[in-house]
């Protein structure tokens, strides 16, 4: 009796597994669809920069790839075809015309802020300010006040290489005396969008104007603090990509970071904490239920690198694979594993989970890496045509994974294998 009823639970399990990978799929392609794109409005005076803004974070041919379609007299919609990101872009704010500019930008919120769906809401704005004009108007500061609160702002000092240490210093002063009461303003950042002056005569690190310039390596050197830079054409644009990406709404996060080409560092630190999130709370069950958070999971990382069409043949496979270890287990074995994760207060799924992670998000990461050289060397590619290193070792790197998960815990063994996975 106990062995017909053993047989006929085991078999109940098994018919479930189509039901289960189809949830697991299901869940993946969900995500896939769900993900928001972020919409970012671009706002300032004329002449601040604003173009070249959006260009140095997004792509040097977003704001060319479309003229961009006029959604008031004031401002532009513009979504790039290989971008998931929808940029308004404000025609710019003169002074003799801001009451008018004040007016329309407010009808244009209130009428956003009154659609039921989040995703056609301004998720956050880029305010930005010609750090060489050396001047923040009143009426700046009543938009920001008035009308884009409680919309996240972020204030850009762009073009501060052509500014002077004094004048950045006391726009800096002026701005945060002015938004340190406003809850809604979320920082404000010194920045270079297209730099004109190499030799700027400020400290990127401490802001201290006791600087030397040496045009042959073009490198500025700080006799304060003793910081060394080398001056590129672009400046600080990590710190407005991080700001805006905790401003924005979770399921945009993704997406935004993907559509910023500035650097892979921020997408590796968002997949990071992406793992370690979904490994401390999801709890494997005989059932499979937690599956479906897997392939969420799997799916997030996959959105995040940009990686979209790859992910669907990389799931499947992942299925197949879960299917055939599914199947390969003796009902006593799983029930076993439960048992023992049960007792070890889930440290065992919750490695395995982890290690799925790290191990995902390493191989997408250099596929990004080949991507983006061949983008530098003006390479035609095709997505579908990418494969995944191979997966040699794998078995040694799951044991030395899930040994240190047990020895020092699961965080610490994602800090160690992250770095380790990231420099293989």
């Amino acid at each position: 009796m106990n062995t017909i009823t053993g047989r006929t639970v085991e078999q109940l399990i098994v018919n479930d597994i189509d039901s289960i990978t189809s949830h697991f799929q299901a869940s993946f392609n969900e995500c896939i669809l769900q993900v928001q794109k972020p919409n970012v409005l671009v706002c300032g005076v004329t002449g601040a920069g604003k173009s070249s803004l959006i260009n140095a974070v997004f792509g040097s041919n977003v704001v060319a790839v479309g003229d961009g379609i006029p959604v008031t007299a004031h401002f532009v919609r513009i979504e790039p075809p290989d971008k998931p990101v929808v940029v308004y872009d404000s025609k710019g704010l003169e002074d003799g015309f801001s009451e008018e500019f004040i007016a329309e930008t407010r009808a244009f919120f209130e009428g956003l802020r009154k659609r039921p769906r989040l995703q056609e809401h301004i998720h956050a704005i880029w305010y930005v300010v010609n750090a060489a004009s050396g001047r923040f108007e009143s009426f700046e500061a009543q938009l920001i006040r008035e009308v884009f609160a409680p919309t996240p702002v972020v204030v850009v000092l762009n073009k501060c290489d052509v500014a002077s240490a004094d004048q950045l210093n006391a726009m800096e002063q002026a701005i945060a005396s002015f938004c340190n009461q406003l809850p809604h303003v979320k920082g404000v950042y010194r920045l270079v969008a297209a730099r004109k002056n190499f030799s700027q005569n400020w400290c990127p690190s401490c802001h201290s104007d006791d600087v030397t310039f040496k045009s042959s390596t073009a490198q500025l050197f700080c006799d304060d603090c003793d910081h060394v830079e080398v001056m590129t054409e672009r400046l600080h644009l990590g710190p407005l990509i991080n700001t805006t990406v905790k401003a924005l709404p979770d399921l945009a996060k993704e997406a935004f970071l993907f559509a910023q080409v500035e650097s892979l560092q921020q997408k590796d630190e968002r997949a990071k904490m992406l793992v370690a999130n979904y490994a401390m709370n999801i709890s494997m069950d005989v059932a499979g239920r937690a599956l479906d958070e897997v392939g969420e999971m799997v799916g997030r990382l996959f959105v995040l690198w940009g990686w979209n069409m790859l992910g669907v043949k990389i799931t499947n496979a992942l299925v197949d694979e879960m299917r055939e270890e599914y199947n390969s287990q003796e009902l006593s074995v799983r029930l076993a594993m439960i048992a023992a994760d049960t007792i070890l207060k889930r440290k065992l799924s919750r490695s395995v989970i982890a290690c799925l992670g790290v191990m995902v998000s390493r191989p997408l990461r250099k596929l990004s890496e080949q991507l983006l050289a061949m983008v530098d060397h003006y390479q035609e590619f095709d997505v579908q045509s990418f494969t995944l290193p191979g997966s040699g070792g794998a078995g040694d790197f799951s044991e030395q994974f899930m040994e240190a998960a047990f020895q020092s815990g699961i965080p610490a063994a994602i800090d160690q294998f992250w770095s380790d996975a990231m420099d293989t």
